[in-house]
Parts: structure tokens; C-alpha cells; sequence
């Protein structure tokens, strides 16, 4: 019975010491700094934010249209919960065979944008090529 009084309160000191042992660890925090924006001045830096995303070649929301000769598509940023313009960037990217070609970014907003592509293609050409939109967005959520 002494024994097992004694196990029992080893087990209770290890256990105090792993415990402040991990409370006294620092903490690792990822820290993003975005210096500027497109539009405006940059919010404050505990509220920076990268939000990132696929849009699938066959998503039936917003599906690829025809811009001047182009191929393009509307991005939803709703669920990234933008209060400004983030800075953007987006390509395309299809499997080993595929050609998808170059896209730029067109009239970005806190909640959506849009990409083109940089030659003359087609919304067929993007869904045969099995083309899909791969993006990330910095910006603030306050």
C-alpha cells in the first residue's frame, strides 16, 4: 500500500512538471505582414489574413465565359471575409497533358474576382483541358 502511495505521487509530480513544462514552452506564432494593398492603406497586422483555394475545371458556379476572346471566370472570396481588396494571385493548372495558358487577374474586390487568360481561348478549351483555377488572396478581416 506504501507503494503504490508513493507511485501514485511520483505520477502527480511528473504530471506538474510535464504540465508547466508545456505552459512555460514558447509559443510559436505564424505572423504574416502585408505592406501594402491595392487599394487604401493596410489594416491593422493582428488582422492580416491569407485565404486560399481551387476552383475545379467542372464547378457549375460561376463557369467559364467568353471575355474578348478569352477565356473567364468569376472567383468567390465571400468566405474569406475580406473587409478590403486583398492582393491576389491565381494560375491555371491541368493535368501533365493539358496547355492551360497564363491568366491575369480582372477587377478584384473584397469579395470576388475575376481571371482572363493572357491569349485567346475558350470556356471549352479550360473544361477539356481539365483547367483549374489554384489562388491565394492576403488581405484583412477588420
Amino acid at each position: 500500500s506504501g507503494i503504490n502511495a508513493e507511485y501514485g505521487e511520483f505520477e502527480m509530480k511528473l504530471f506538474c512538471f510535464l504540465l508547466t513544462l508545456l505552459l512555460a514552452a514558447p509559443v510559436t506564432v505564424s505572423e504574416l505582414k502585408i505592406l501594402s494593398v491595392p487599394h487604401g492603406n493596410p489594416g491593422p497586422p493582428p488582422c492580416a489574413l491569407t485565404c486560399s483555394g481551387v476552383v475545379k475545371y467542372n464547378q457549375t458556379d460561376n463557369t467559364w465565359a467568353v471575355c474578348y476572346k478569352k477565356a473567364s471566370r468569376k472567383v468567390d472570396l465571400t468566405k474569406c471575409g475580406f473587409v478590403s481588396t486583398p492582393i491576389v494571385t491565381a494560375s491555371l493548372s491541368g493535368p501533365e497533358w493539358a496547355l492551360c495558358p497564363s491568366v491575369q487577374i480582372m477587377g478584384s474586390s473584397a469579395t470576388v474576382f475575376n481571371v482572363r487568360t493572357v491569349e485567346d481561348a475558350t470556356p471549352l478549351q479550360m473544361t477539356l483541358g481539365k483547367c483549374d483555377v489554384y489562388w491565394s488572396a492576403n488581405g484583412f478581416n477588420c
